[in-house]
């Protein structure tokens, strides 16, 4: 026998929600933190769907055999969290396998613990019938309740301070959008302290199914709001970080989502340049990056003979939709200096050759004071228009022949210079 009360509406509508949420999270089971995450939320429509049934259902059989079915859900909430947390802000490193196998193993261990509790009654001591009007049946609490309880909140509490530390160093955009994963948090808290200290206030009720699933909604609320699985995720890798060459995203309204150290020096960019607009206030040629839709570079040419090459990546969704942009930033100011004095070098060289090349034309020489007379129609000393036209200079000397015509045969043995 089953009746429909309150507390059973808001379950029932909980648990649709959740599992709808779950379902359209099967598409970004690929993304960062996306498999953990509908985990969770398929143990929180678990959990919130059992405790509707049990809500509902008279007797006490029935209503400990709904209880032990919402644990199915209940003990695996906050091991799926943290792996969500951890996943979504790359920090998946600081979990081995090992310690995945011992995360698992404590709600496997607890959750047999839980169906063969009328062997120990270490989760639940005995019963008590409470409020007749809201159909309530009170348990009284064993060890392992609370032990199930421990682990659960600090395995959340370790997944909102990976939040946390990924929110702080993330870029001002996502900071508002960490923020609101946070506040998701307050829900639970809330929902599980009524449960375990506040009972006179719900009359011996079980509300802490719903502080979880609004907690799950919130979280998907801000991930189709602000498409934190679809972009890059503010949780920043080392390799990004420290990359020498810049890189920043912006998402379909020009908004700048993601930069990092490299790109803010190359731009010049302060904390307080958040988007495409103020981009194209300082770099006018980056106009038709931002425009465009197919992958495209050019080169940006800044003072201090800096020269940067920029790549823009279209980001573009499942269904091809345009979601974003990449701009990839790289100091080329080296090689486009090396490349000018090639060219410069090959100028010069190119000059040379065809100062030779005149030189090897028949030229116009007086046969008796051997001067030649150039383009314009003077005559210049021979020396004189070689080193202008090849740039060669000379030595000056005495070969025998004319050291014997001038000294004589005595002195012809002494070079004369």
């Amino acid at each position: 026998m089953a009746y429909l009360y309150p507390q059973t509406i808001v379950f029932i509508l909980g648990a649709v929600f959740c599992a709808l949420t779950a379902i359209l999270g099967l598409r970004r089971c690929d993304k960062p933190g996306g498999w953990p995450f509908v985990a969770m939320m398929l143990a929180s429509a678990v959990w919130t769907g059992a405790a509707a049934v049990e809500s509902a259902v008279v007797g006490q059989r029935l209503k400990v055999l709904w209880s032990q079915i919402e644990y199915c859900g209940l003990v695996f909430i906050g091991v799926f969290f943290l792996l969500f947390a951890l996943s979504y802000t790359r920090q998946m490193n600081w979990v081995r396998w090992r310690l995945q196998i011992l995360m698992y193993l404590i709600p496997v261990v607890s959750l047999a613990l839980v169906w063969t509790n009328g062997w120990h009654h270490a989760l639940w001591t005995g019963f008590s019938p409470g409020s007749e009007k809201e159909n309530v049946l009170v348990y009284h609490r064993g060890p392992l309740f609370w032990v199930i309880i421990g682990y659960t909140y600090c395995f959340m509490a370790l997944g909102y301070g990976a939040l946390a530390h990924a929110g702080r160093l993330a870029v001002a955009t996502f900071r508002r959008q960490y923020a609101a994963l946070l506040l998701s948090g307050l829900f639970p808290l809330t929902s599980g302290a009524i449960y375990i200290f506040g009972q006179n206030w719900v009359h011996g009720m079980d509300v802490s199914p719903m502080g979880f699933s609004v907690a799950g909604l919130m979280i998907a609320w801000s991930f189709y709001r602000f498409q934190l699985l679809d972009l890059v995720p503010a949780g920043r890798e080392v390799l990004v970080e420290r990359m020498p060459d810049g890189m920043a995203v912006f998402d379909e309204k020009g908004r700048l989502v993601d930069i990092n150290p490299s790109a803010r020096r190359l731009l010049a960019l302060d904390g307080d340049s958040q988007s495409g607009k103020f981009v194209l206030l300082r770099y006018p040629a980056l106009q038709d990056l931002f425009s465009a839709e197919e992958e495209r570079q050019c080169d940006l040419s800044l003072e201090n003979a800096v020269c940067i090459n920029v790549r823009m990546v279209p980001l573009r969704g499942r269904l091809g939709q345009l979601q974003g942009r990449l701009f990839i930033l790289r100091d080329v100011s080296e090689q486009v200096l090396r490349a000018r004095e090639r060219e410069a070098n090959i100028v010069e060289l190119r000059k040379m050759l065809n100062q030779i090349n005149k030189l090897q034309d028949l030229l116009p020489i007086c046969c008796s004071c051997k001067k030649i007379r150039n383009d314009e129609g003077y005559w210049q000393q021979i020396e004189s228009y070689v080193h202008e036209h090849a740039g060669v200079t000379f030595s000056h000397g005495l070969c025998p022949e004319c050291e014997r015509k001038l000294y004589g045969e005595a002195d012809s043995d002494k070079p004369r210079v």
